[in-house]
């Protein structure tokens, strides 16, 4: 059992690492694809970009893999997505709690494992804002992912409030998303609430129990008892202020950059976040510059909510940077 080390990280030399990536370098063959910002397949922004800031080819999520429960995916090679949109035009997407019976079709099924057969990341929607999760997620693991006998895939999972669902249907999800360290591995993101909510469920703390000052060193024992109890390869619980992970390998917090409110709890933050943390585990920039850059896309999207270009990307990072040069800063990491 992996004793609670939490390594305080300073992030300037981590940014100053990543200003590498945004170039106008890159593999074409590499793709990222993702929601767009509305979510709105009948009127959505432009998506298709040749290279973006990180030079990887940007295509918009197909509807169906939406209907799965899935956000975003990067791919080692390109992969032309005609035949899978073409099966998909005769299925009914808007009812995305039916979506477990398209893996019936075996036409799709066969071009799903074509697609995740080149897929470096996947990352998926909040569980608790996708009804079908538990059933729909069984059974895409158990029909693609799992018989490609494929490992090292590394899979992003966002819970959400476990507070608002059944105990038992808690249970469930942690344990289908147990199913996929099977074959790569799992981050499971939390906030700083949903976290907490999640220590309650696992240790049987009513929801009226008060769990006394949320002071840092135990936020810090109940976000450590999560990872030991879950067993996932890695935990990140984020809030305003700060990120921490907790791994096998790894224990650290890394200070973030405060953004407005409104880009904080936009309706796409999470899917910013996980474009750049996906881009930066498919990179293998390694796991605290692709915090970093999840937080970098997050932060620099903005309001608008768009991937941001490179010039975004370093005026975000400088900016980042003379925040922790100021001297209330630097004596964080003395």
């Amino acid at each position: 059992m992996k004793r609670l080390n939490l390594e305080i990280k300073n992030p300037e030399p981590i940014l100053r690492s990543l200003n590498g990536l945004f170039s106008e370098d890159g593999n074409p063959e590499q793709q990222l694809l993702r929601l767009p910002a509305q979510q709105d397949y009948e009127n959505p922004l432009r998506m298709e970009v040749l290279k973006n800031a990180i030079g990887m080819k940007q295509v918009l999520l197909p509807e169906i893999l939406h209907a799965f429960g899935i956000r975003a995916i990067t791919l080692d090679k390109s992969h032309d997505l005609k035949k899978l949109q073409e099966i998909a035009g005769s299925l009914d997407l808007t009812q995305r709690e039916g979506a477990r019976d398209y893996f019936k079709d075996p036409e799709l099924v066969t071009e799903l494992k074509a697609l995740f057969r080149k897929s470096s990341t996947i990352a998926f929607d909040d569980w608790g804002s996708f009804p079908g999760g538990v059933s729909v997620w069984r059974d895409l693991f158990k029909e693609v992912i799992q018989p490609l006998h494929r490992f090292g895939v590394e899979f992003i999972f966002y819970l959400g409030n476990p507070a608002q669902k059944p105990s038992y249907q808690v249970g469930e999800i942690l344990e289908i998303i147990s199913e996929f360290t099977k074959v790569g591995e799992v981050t499971l993101a939390l906030d700083e609430m949903e976290a907490l909510n999640l220590w309650r469920w696992l240790n049987g703390v009513d929801a009226s129990v008060d769990l006394g000052p949320s002071t840092i060193v135990n936020l810090k024992k109940k976000y450590h008892s999560i990872f030991l109890t879950t067993d996932f390869s890695r935990l990140l619980v984020y809030s305003a202020n700060d990120a921490m992970l907790f791994s096998s390998n790894d224990q650290f917090v890394l200070s973030r950059k405060l953004v407005e409110a409104k880009v904080e709890i936009g309706d796409n933050a999470r899917l910013n976040f996980i474009s750049g943390y996906s881009a930066g585990l498919h990179l293998g920039v390694g796991i605290a510059q692709s915090i970093a850059l999840g937080l970098i896309i997050f932060g620099a999207s903005g309001v608008y909510n768009t991937f941001p270009d490179r010039k975004a990307i370093e005026d975000y990072i400088s900016a980042w940077i003379a925040d922790l040069e100021k001297p209330e800063t630097i004596n964080l990491y003395q």
